[in-house]
């Protein structure tokens, strides 16, 4: 028995010297065991690795390489080898989450006997916690008689009490944990014990172990040594490390600090025990093939990091500099890294012949960058090997049990139930066995059922109790369609989706009913399985694997299989720890996701030939030629740890301090991991032979936070003299674009952006992409690609005309359009035509929207207005009644009954049944103080023939083509002087609203005047003959908030509140007119309910925006008209611009639904708002009066007709 070290820097080739060694032990002795034991992430490579270099060390071609007396294992392999025929192996192994749920289990029996942990159990976190804890003990043989001295040695201190307690409890724990596991079951931790004993106990005389890749050992890690070094001919430890620590373990500052102290251990062990250590072999010049750059690199590191600044200068006489080995790039972002990084890989193959597998990638994490990576690198054509288990949390079958235990804790919510169905492994089943074709049809069929499915379930707000409901779902329309239009019967998808609400009931309402009914865990456990199995999950897992095996996919093929034997033994683990016990329904969900969600899928080893991607903390133990280390801002190198154990740093240290062995240790402390991380950045600087690349990003994820260099990185580039590189994420941007040049199909990427660029700019493209372009354009594998792609470069934005003839398919013949559709086109044509013509709509939600308030509260203000009609005396209880009335039966139709769905939306109905009672008080107020009288509520007018309360206007168009304008006016009044009678409009609008005379003249605000328009034209049929207009009005329907210091008089509020209420619009600014309505109002007042203000003269202040001479009026209803035929004509002619308003609020095609197909951009020159001209209300009226006159003059003929 002896012990050997070879040592050696991370440049120095100490594998040669122990493959050597193992040849020549062979050669002489063929019974000879050799076991080499490497770290298990790197067990294959290392594998493929020392076989390898063992082919390429013999020149007479022995055949004792494939001889089962030489064996690589990791730690754990290495007693399945000599533990698999022993007793031990064949008992029950425990996972994780097995630990978990017994330590659930025993923490529940004993909840009484504990303080601190009592409410601690509940908790998320604390199981998995102790957990780890528990396995950090058993690796670091800490023994329940160890605790036990701890607690006794804390007993005696003057520590707080909490912390003695807390202590206590966990050996607590700890004593039933080890009484029931060493008994009963198996686990990592406990085989390492074992198979120590094993080595005692055996013979080994010609039995060698070599150690490789390792730095430090845990506990039991070390005590398998220590057995080996007893009873083995020889154990060899291969370290990186500058020099023997024979007397003393390095500083923890030391670079060297982990393997120094490793071999300062064994090294004692072995004197202190009698094991011979044989002089250590210590590798200088054989330097594995190393670049001098690379090796001047080790030099500077080793140096820099023990303080030798002395040693720091560079060896000028060597071939090449460090800087043209080592790259450190700084990039605009983690895109731009890993394109250079892609493009760079490209280069090195063909120029210097390199292969994939001759490339590292590394990072801090690897799921930083894997979504960027793998596109990136598939564009480039670059195989990959991801060195990161896939986690089985985002598997479909993980979805399908967390949904299916939701939908019952959530009461049948819709995100979980579509969850559950878009798994697809909840299908409907057929007695016969279908085919794979078969299958497939039937997975088509069931994404279209389920797509409609959703909308409907959307559209309606099925959640709930709707899923209880035995009858069939039935539609209903909360109306958002536009005037005219007609509610379908039956919406699509329907009948689909009460198909599935059928399924869904006769499969999840029996299961959750007996769920309900369980008494333990193993009932629970046997359910939720047949369950599965009736409804042939497994199967359709099954069909899945069988899918990937046809494409060829085996490692997809091997995931389906995994997930399914992953869950059969949780559920085993969950009977044989708690399926006694009584069933609780939420600790058997916790357990079953945080199963999954903590498992991985097994790692498929690389093909020969791939770039490995790895984490740099993973060191692969076979060396690249070329390494990239990507990421490394100061946040990830050094890495800050952090201490996430159920023991802070300070109870950490103590329990180490009563450890009396050196066999009995915990893992390292977090000063003892962070003074480690110059040796972790030292093997990864040191990954690769030929050339290192380092690269940061200066932005992640768009955040205007500038990352910084790591300080590792920064000290190298300043002491060797390496320039930072900056490398941009656009070609446009970088000073150097030969960066960009990679293969076909990027190239065509980059030489768009050139084209465009120097198109914008006017710069020349370089040469040299010049040169590729020219090259591209006579390949025939791409050059009908390119035309395609640069096609895109010529392409406006611009919508395409249509034709006369398509725009009639669209529109009809005639037109029939509303005064919100006319609105609609001049505020942006091609929202027009994609809304009304197209009449393209978003998805239907069950949700109350401004459309939807607006439409209550007309409807609410309809009642209420004729009610109070027909009420020969009013007061203010009796409008209260009424409105009561009204409201009580609206809130209970099927209509609105969203408004009951839910505490928020019964929240908003009190909130629209304040604003209704609150409006409803001051129109009281406002018909006391005038003489108008209501004579019409919800006026419908539209096209002749039609049973319509008025006629609509008709405006005839080229072509003889005809529009017929359609709408509804909420409210005509009427006031009567001096014998004449006078008629007014009235709108109510849920936003604030005043007449807009810009607006007006470009037929952007056509409403109002419209509305008076066709009152007018229609007054005989109002019983109205010979009444002049009066005026237009908005009322906005609100519940106002008034800002006062104290509460107003009774009279002074009422004062306020119709202030805030008054009309706004236009009213014709005659005197007679305002007297006869508000008679109260005398001169040097304003009006109370209408928007005037008299003199002291009694005349009007002629700056009031709301008010128009009768000569004005027509002007404006002039131009109204001329608008409407101009909309008409202009849109069947199929003029379509996309032209939308600057400064507009809410654009369809800019801000709104649309913005996805309009693709406007305000950037480009064909995408320009239309500004119009400033024109306040006189400019509106001089330019409207000037245009009229230059009109030529038509004998009186007007347009517009009423009755066709």
């Amino acid at each position: 028995m002896s012990l050997q070290f070879i040592l050696g820097q991370a440049t120095a080739d100490k594998r040669h010297a122990y493959i050597t060694d193992i040849k020549a032990r062979l050669r002489n002795n063929p019974q000879a065991k050799v076991f080499i034991v490497v770290p298990e992430h790197a067990k294959f490579e290392g594998e493929m690795t020392v076989l390898e270099d063992l082919w390429k060390q013999d020149d007479e071609q022995h055949a004792f390489y494939g001889s089962i007396n030489l064996q690589i294992f990791s730690f754990s392999r290495l007693a399945w080898f000599f533990l698999k025929d022993e007793e031990i192996y064949q008992k029950k192994r425990l996972t994780d989450i097995g630990i978990s749920m017994l330590l659930r289990k025993l923490l529940l029996e004993s909840r009484e006997d504990f303080i601190l942990f009592r409410r601690e159990i509940e908790k998320d976190g604390f199981i998995e916690q102790l957990t780890m804890l528990f396995k950090e003990f058993k690796a670091g043989n800490i023994s329940i008689e160890d605790l036990e001295q701890a607690v006794d040695r804390e007993s005696r201190s003057t520590r707080l009490l909490d912390q003695q307690q807390k202590l206590k409890e966990i050996l607590h724990i700890y004593r039933q944990y080890c009484a029931v596991v060493d008994e009963n079951y198996v686990q990592y931790e406990l085989l390492l014990e074992t198979l120590a004993q094993t080595i005692y106990s055996s013979e080994m005389g010609e039995t060698y172990l070599y150690i490789d890749g390792y730095y430090h050992f845990t506990a039991q890690e070390m005590q398998i040594i220590q057995a080996f070094l007893h009873q083995a001919s020889q154990v060899t430890i291969v370290l990186d490390l500058d020099k023997a620590y024979i007397d003393q373990p390095p500083e923890l500052q030391n670079l060297f600090h982990a393997a120094g102290s490793t071999y300062f251990h064994l090294y004692q062990f072995a004197r202190s025990n009698g094991v011979p250590v044989l002089q250590d072999q210590r590798i200088t010049k054989d330097t594995d093939g190393y670049d001098p750059a690379m090796l001047q690199l080790d030099r500077y590191w080793v140096n820099s990091s023990s303080g030798n600044r002395s040693r720091l200068t560079i060896e000028s006489n060597e071939d090449t500099t460090p800087s043209d080995k080592i790259h450190i790039w700084s990039c605009d972002n983690k895109q731009a890294e890993i394109f250079h990084v892609a493009n760079s890989i490209n280069r090195l193959m063909i120029e210097k012949g390199y292969r994939y597998k001759d490339f590292l990638i590394m990072a801090r994490r690897v799921e930083d960058y894997e979504t960027i990576l793998k596109p990136l690198f598939e564009k480039a054509n670059l195989n990959v090997f991801y060195d990161k288990a896939d986690e089985m949390q985002h598997h479909p079958f993980a979805d399908f049990l967390d949904s299916l235990f939701r939908i019952k804790f959530h009461y049948w919510r819709y995100p979980d139930l579509m969850r559950m169905l878009r798994t697809e492994l909840f299908l409907p089943q057929t007695e016969e066995e279908l085919s794979l074709t078969d299958r497939k049809e039937q997975v088509t069929f069931y994404r279209d059922t389920i797509d409609k499915t959703e909308n409907i379930m959307l559209a309606f707000g099925y959640e709930g109790n709707a899923w209880f409901k035995k009858t069939d779902w039935s539609a209903y329309q909360f109306n958002e369609l536009e005037e005219g239009e007609e509610t379908p019967q039956q919406p699509l998808g329907m009948a689909e989706a009460n198909q599935v609400k059928t399924f869904l009931q006769e499969r999840l309402l029996p299961f959750y009913k007996q769920l309900e009914k369980v008494k333990t865990g193993r009932e629970a456990a046997s359910l939720l399985y047949h369950f599965l199995e009736t409804n042939k999950i497994d199967q359709q897992l099954l069909f899945w694997r069988d899918l990937a095996i046809e494409e060829n996919d085996l490692e997809k093929a091997r995931q389906h299989e995994q997930v399914w034997k992953t869950f059969i033994s949780l559920l085993d683990e969950y009977v044989e720890t708690l399926g006694d016990y009584e069933f609780d329904a939420k600790m058997f969900y916790d357990i079953l996701i945080t199963g999954l969600e903590n498992a991985t899928f097994s790692i498929v080893p690389p093909t020969l030939d791939e770039v490995i991607f790895s984490s740099i903390e993973g060191a692969r133990f076979q060396t690249a030629k070329v390494a990239f280390i990507i990421g490394a801002t100061q946040d990830n190198l050094p890495k800050v740890h952090e201490n996430k154990s159920l023991l802070t740093e300070e109870e950490r240290e103590s329990l180490q301090t009563s450890l009396q062995a050196d066999s009995k240790y915990l893992n390292q402390s977090v000063s003892e991991s962070t003074a480690s991380e110059p040796f972790v950045a030292y093997q990864a600087f040191l990954a690769a032979t030929d050339q290192l690349f380092i690269t940061y990003p200066l932005s992640i994820d768009g955040s205007n936070r500038v990352q910084k260099i790591s300080p590792y990185v920064s000290r190298i580039a300043k002491d060797l003299k390496i320039p930072t590189q900056y490398k941009a994420a656009d070609i446009t941007d970088s000073d150097n674009q030969m960066d960009f040049i990679g293969n076909k199909i990027q190239n065509i990427s980059q030489l768009v952006k050139l084209i465009r660029h120097q198109v914008t700019s006017e710069q020349k493209m370089p040469v040299i992409w010049r040169r590729i372009l020219s090259y591209l354009y006579r390949d025939e594998t791409v050059s009908a690609d390119l035309e395609r792609i640069f096609r895109s470069l010529k392409y406006k934005n611009i919508p395409t005309h249509l034709t006369a003839e398509l725009a009639e398919k669209l529109y009809g013949k005639n037109l029939f359009l509303s005064v919100s559709q006319l609105e609609s086109y001049y505020l942006d044509a091609y929202s027009h035509f994609l809304k009304y013509g197209l009449k393209l709509k978003e998805r239907q939600k069950y949700e109350l929207t401004a459309a939807g308030t607006g439409e209550f509260y007309h409807e609410a203000l309809e009642y209420i207005v004729s009610r109070m009609a027909q009420e020969p005396l009013l007061t203010p209880q009796s409008i209260d009644q009424i409105t009561s009335e009204v409201l009580d039966m609206l809130f209970g139709s099927h209509k609105y009954q969203i408004l009951s769905s839910s505490n928020r939306m019964s929240f908003i109905q009190d909130q629209l049944r304040d604003t209704i009672s609150h409006l409803s008080q001051m129109l009281f107020k406002q018909q006391n103080l005038t003489n108008f009288q209501n004579i019409k509520t919800e006026a419908v007018f539209g096209p002749p023939g039609l049973n319509n309360d008025l006629e609509g206007m008709v405006f005839p168009l080229n072509n003889n083509r005809k529009l017929y304008l359609r709408g509804k006016i909420d409210r005509i009044d009427k006031v009567e002087s001096n014998g004449q009678l006078y008629l007014s409009v009235l709108d109510y609008k849920s936003s604030q609203h005043s007449f807009q005379f810009i607006d007006a003249y470009y037929g952007l605000a056509m409403q109002m005047i419209t509305y008076l328009d066709v009152a007018m034209l229609n007054a005989d049929r109002l019983n109205l003959s010979n009444a002049k207009a009066a005026g237009a009005f908005y009322l906005h329907v609100k519940n106002p908030l008034l800002k006062v210091l104290k509460r107003p008089e009774e009279e002074e509020l009422t004062q306020l509140l119709l202030g805030e209420h008054k009309l706004k619009g236009l009213l014709v600014a005659e005197t007679d007119l305002t007297a006869a309505i508000e008679p109260d109002i005398e001169a040097g007042q304003s009006g109370l309910v209408l928007p005037f203000r008299y003199k002291k003269s009694g005349d009007f202040y002629s700056n009031s925006n709301d008010l128009v001479s009768r000569q004005e009026l027509d002007l404006l209803i002039k131009n109204n008209r001329r608008r409407i035929q101009e909309a008409g004509n202009q849109i069947l002619s199929g003029d379509l611009k996309m032209n939308p308003v600057k400064d507009r609020l809410f654009i369809p095609s800019v801000q709104g639904p649309y913005r996805a197909i309009s693709q406007f951009d305000s950037t480009l020159i064909e995408n320009r708002y239309r500004r119009l001209d400033k024109l306040n209300k006189a400019m509106v009226l001089e330019k409207l009066k000037q245009e009229f006159e230059e009109e030529d003059e038509t004998d009186g003929h007007d347009t517009t007709k009423n009755d066709q």
